[in-house]
C-alpha cells in the first residue's frame, strides 16, 4: 500500500509557497523581482494579482522638506517626501505598494530613506535598482517615503508605482492590481523667472481646520482629488480659520482680483 504522506508533503509544501508569495510582503523581498513597471523591470504585479471588486488609482506627489504643499518639480538636493496616495471603489481590505525612482536611463534617481521604523514601509533593492514597498498589508494606501532629490543639471524623474487593493484572503485571487508613472521635472531657480507670481493665501494645517494668510482678499475652495467640496468662503486680506475636517491630498483654489491660483496640499 503506498504511503500518502510524501503527497501529502508535497501538496502542504506548494500551498505553503503559493501562500508566501501571496502574503502580505513585497515582491523584492520575497522574490528579489522588481516589478514597479520601470524601464529593465520584471512583468508587473497584474500578472498574479486579478479576479477582485476593486478599481485601484494610484497618485504621487513631491512634498518639500518643511512645506505642505504638493509640487510638480523637485528641488535638485533636496530633502523631499514622497507622497504615494492608493484609493479604491469596493473597500479592500488593505493595500500594498512596489516603486521606485528612476532616470530616463533607468538609473536609481536620488535615494531613498525610511522616517519611520514602525510604518508600513520598507527599503530593498533588486539588481542594483532601489525599491520601496510594503512590509504587510496595510489598511492606508497614503504611503510616505523619504526622497532626497539628485544634484543640479540630473534632469527629469519619473516614480513608477505598482498598487495593489487587496481582499486579504492571503492568495493572489480576488485582488486588483493598480500602477502608474509620474515624472517631475527639475525646479528652476525662483532668481531665473520673471513672471511676477499672483496673490495667493498662504496655507499652514492647524487643528481641525487651515489657517490662511494672504496680501489681498480671496475667494477660496478646498477641494478633495474626486471634486468634493470640503469647504469654501470669501476673505478680506490678512488672517483666517477656514474649518475643515480632512486628512489627505486636496486642492486650494484661490481667486483674487490678479488672478486665480490652484495648490495641490497634504493635510496631516
Amino acid at each position: 500500500m503506498m504511503n500518502p504522506r510524501p503527497t501529502l508533503t508535497l501538496t502542504l509544501t506548494a500551498a505553503f509557497a503559493v501562500a508566501f508569495l501571496s502574503n502580505s510582503n513585497g515582491v523584492a523581498h520575497q522574490q528579489n523581482k522588481d516589478r514597479t513597471g520601470a524601464p529593465g523591470s520584471d512583468n508587473t504585479c497584474q500578472q498574479c494579482h486579478s479576479g477582485g471588486n476593486f478599481n485601484p488609482v494610484v497618485n504621487a506627489f513631491l512634498i518639500t522638506q518643511g512645506e505642505m504643499t504638493l509640487a510638480d518639480t523637485y528641488m535638485p538636493g533636496e530633502t523631499h517626501t514622497l507622497l504615494v496616495e492608493v484609493s479604491s471603489s469596493g473597500s479592500p481590505s488593505g493595500f500594498g505598494v512596489h516603486g521606485t525612482a528612476v532616470f530616463e536611463d533607468g538609473s536609481n534617481a536620488g535615494t531613498f530613506s525610511d522616517q519611520d521604523a514602525t510604518d508600513c514601509i520598507w527599503l530593498d533593492e533588486v539588481n542594483g535598482r532601489h525599491i520601496f514597498e510594503q512590509n504587510d498589508l496595510c489598511s492606508s494606501g497614503s504611503f510616505q517615503i523619504i526622497w532626497d532629490a539628485p544634484e543640479e543639471g540630473s534632469g527629469p524623474v519619473t516614480i513608477y508605482v505598482a498598487s495593489i487593493a487587496a481582499n486579504g484572503n492571503g492568495t493572489a485571487s480576488g485582488d486588483v492590481f493598480g500602477g502608474g508613472s509620474f515624472t517631475f521635472s527639475e525646479s528652476v531657480p525662483s532668481a531665473a523667472l520673471e513672471v511676477e507670481a499672483t496673490p495667493s493665501p498662504v496655507i499652514c494645517p492647524i487643528e481641525g481646520g487651515l489657517e490662511l494668510t494672504c496680501s489681498q482678499a480671496h475667494e477660496t475652495t478646498v477641494l478633495s482629488l474626486d471634486g468634493r467640496v470640503l469647504a469654501e468662503g470669501k476673505m478680506e486680506a490678512g488672517t483666517h480659520i477656514m474649518a475643515l475636517s480632512y486628512s489627505g491630498v486636496a486642492l486650494v483654489h484661490s481667486m483674487t482680483n490678479k488672478g486665480t491660483t490652484t495648490k495641490k496640499i497634504w493635510i496631516p
